[in-house]
């Protein structure tokens, strides 16, 4: 039995049956999983609290679960006839171990959010695309080696293999995409003479899940059993993925060329250099592969496709540099984050790969031979870096933390440049330790930063690589009450306003920049205290805010938020109020209350009107008593009380 042939014809009805069984059981499996998750992160009275899903109860297992789903099957499905039912029962039992250890480690290294309303359950995005890569790398390692082949020889054959598996699965998925539109059709048309059960039939987990996952499995036996097809479709593809190489090879070499004369500073100023390059050398290594086939010598590529391929080696090379030094450039600046040392390690095998084929392009015996011994010597290189990356060898986390607190207590970066949500928030247990570490830091300054720190319930974002230090400083820190003169009520100041959700008050809870205008009152009008972000941190400049909170006593006596105002990014608006110039005004028109319901009114010539440049409209003419036209005032409880 080989890996091209390895089950007779008569076993073929019995294994695509055992496949469609394993679709089926996978779908099943699926609609299971789903069934413990929460509907909707918002949920009503009629809805369970989030905390009694067992989903929620219990996320890393449920996770475990969820990758295993999604992976275990899909190997089954690939492997069975191909290899030995030990050989492939061991091959599952290790991969669900390993897969359960990441996942468990993914979940309990989760960085901690406390608006959310339930923990993460899910894998991350990340582990879900790299554990597919690895199970793909492994899993054509371990089909070439049950072929009979030694792990440097027959690279056609492995070469045979990866492509037929990685062109089965994207077709595959494609033939799902397609019966999932045909089933919407067929609802669709049902729907046209009112027949909806089958289209709600398609709303529920119960039949999508089962019919999908058996259209997988469907779609990997029809394609097995017919590699001819396969083949052809394969060859056609690579073919025009190969003559794409002299293009992007033309490309990278002019932009090296116009880099001698630009210089590297406009790469740098981009701040996103190191993505573009590291996505052109990930271009240009699957077309050069895509040129390169299975090396067979007797169905060499034509002259400019063997040029292009000589030359894209160094080309990739100097551009995966370029990506490194951009990285470490970053680096020296501001320090590791859970990103760039995902970026390095992309950078670091972009590395590998290129100096590999370069190597390669310097064998002038045979086409980038050499090509061949790289691209299995780096499949075990990207193998250890995934697994380091995704384990406490190489925890990204771990190894950020180490380095901002390592800049922090150097001098590199000073206490109140210090991003504290980066602990607080960004990097799971490891961060959260590591800020409780930091209040009790000797710096006086660091330790009250990073106790108001750890209180912070939310994340405040900046730009990138800037820190707003005034959420770690106190209430009305960086506050300008205005008038001149005027004080804040003591009650106003000591209210608690954490958690109340109040848009545009932020220097209530820490110490953001705004302006504080107090309006005494007079007569039965009652104390206002305006507050307005004098600028948002996350703006580039810094522009004050459109709207402001209004806050008046309530009939206990305790401040409330009680409206917005809207229109002081004015100049003149902002100045008048900071010195005062502001009068009491009854709305132009009044509201009305139809069925215990206030309607609010709006007149239509402020609707589009921009208050900074257009002229205020002349008030309405106040109606003279007995004047039966006009409209009838709704009392107090309706209008602004006090003078105006």
């Amino acid at each position: 039995m080989t890996a091209e042939q390895p089950a007779g014809p008569e076993l073929q009805p019995l294994i695509g049956k055992l496949r469609l069984a394993i679709g089926l059981m996978q779908g099943i499996a699926a609609w299971l999983l789903l069934e413990l998750v929460q509907p909707s992160r918002y949920y009503d009275g009629l809805r369970p609290p989030p905390e009694t899903w067992w989903s929620v109860r219990h996320p890393a297992a449920f996770a475990t679960l969820a990758l295993i789903t999604a992976f275990i099957p899909v190997v089954a499905l690939a492997e069975l006839g191909r290899m030995r039912a030990r050989r492939l029962a061991i091959y599952l039992v290790g991969a669900i171990a390993v897969l359960g250890l990441l996942t468990a480690y993914d979940i309990a290294r989760d960085p901690f959010d406390s608006g959310e309303l339930v923990p993460r359950i899910w894998p991350s995005a990340s582990l879900i695309f790299c554990s597919g890569i690895a199970l793909f790398i492994v899993n054509q390692l371990l089909e070439f080696r049950e072929s009979g082949h030694q792990l440097y020889s027959h690279y056609a054959a492995h070469f045979e293999e990866s492509w037929m598996r990685a062109f089965q699965f994207v077709l595959s998925l494609g033939f799902v995409l397609l019966v999932w539109g045909v089933l919407q059709l067929g609802a669709a048309l049902f729907d046209l003479i009112h027949v909806r059960a089958f289209g709600r039939m398609l709303e529920h987990n119960w039949f999508r899940c089962p019919v999908l996952a058996v259209a997988f499995a469907a779609s990997v036996h029809i394609t097995d059993v017919r590699p001819a097809l396969l083949r052809g479709m394969r060859n056609l593809g690579l073919t025009l993925l190969g003559w794409l190489l002299p293009l992007v090879t033309v490309l990278g070499a002019a932009f090296l060329a116009a880099l001698l004369v630009q210089g590297v500073t406009p790469l740098w100023e981009t701040r996103y250099a190191a993505t573009i390059l590291l996505t052109a050398v990930s271009v240009m290594l699957v077309l050069l592969n895509a040129a390169y086939k299975d090396g067979d010598p007797e169905h060499a590529p034509p002259a400019v496709l063997r040029w292009a391929g000589r030359i894209a080696g160094p080309v990739m090379l100097v551009l995966a540099l370029l990506a490194a030094w951009a990285i470490l450039l970053r680096v020296g600046q501001y320090g590791w984050t859970p990103q760039r040392v995902l970026s390095a390690a992309t950078a670091a095998m972009a590395v590998f790969y290129s100096a590999g084929y370069t190597w390669a392009s310097a064998d002038r015996t045979t086409w980038l031979r050499r090509l061949e011994r790289v691209n299995v010597t780096a499949s075990f290189a990207v193998l250890v870096i995934l697994a380091g990356l995704f384990s406490p060898l190489a925890d990204p986390a771990r190894i950020s933390v180490a380095s901002q607190i390592a800049r922090l207590h150097s001098g590199a970066t000073a206490p109140d440049k210090f991003d504290y949500q980066f602990l607080r928030f960004d990097t799971g247990p490891t961060g959260t330790a590591a800020l409780a570490a930091l209040t009790k830091d000797p710096n006086p300054e660091i330790a009250a930063r990073a106790k108001r720190a750890q209180k912070n319930e939310s994340r405040s974002y900046g730009r990138e690589d800037s820190v707003n230090a005034a959420i770690t400083e106190a209430p009305f820190t960086h506050a300008a009450v205005y008038p001149k003169g005027a004080a804040l009520p003591p009650d106003f100041r000591a209210a608690d306003w954490k958690g109340k959700g109040i848009y545009g008050a932020q220097c209530l809870i820490d110490g953001t920049a705004c302006d504080v205008f107090v309006l005494p009152g007079g007569g039965s009008a009652a104390q206002l205290i305006v507050v307005h972000n004098s600028k948002l941190v996350n703006d580039n400049p810094p522009e004050p805010q459109d709207n402001a909170a209004v806050f008046v006593r309530n009939e206990q006596g305790t401040w409330e938020h009680a409206s917005t105002l809207a229109g002081l990014r004015c100049p003149g608006v902002i100045t008048a109020l900071r010195s005062g110039k502001v009068q009491r005004v009854r709305p132009r028109y009044d509201d009305l209350q139809a069925g215990g319901v206030r309607l609010e009114n709006r007149p239509d010539s402020m609707v589009g009107a921009d208050p900074c440049t257009d002229p205020p409209a002349k008030p309405a003419p106040s109606p003279t008593p007995g004047d039966a036209s006009a409209p009838a005032r709704m009392g107090p409880a309706f209008g602004n009380p006090g003078p105006g």
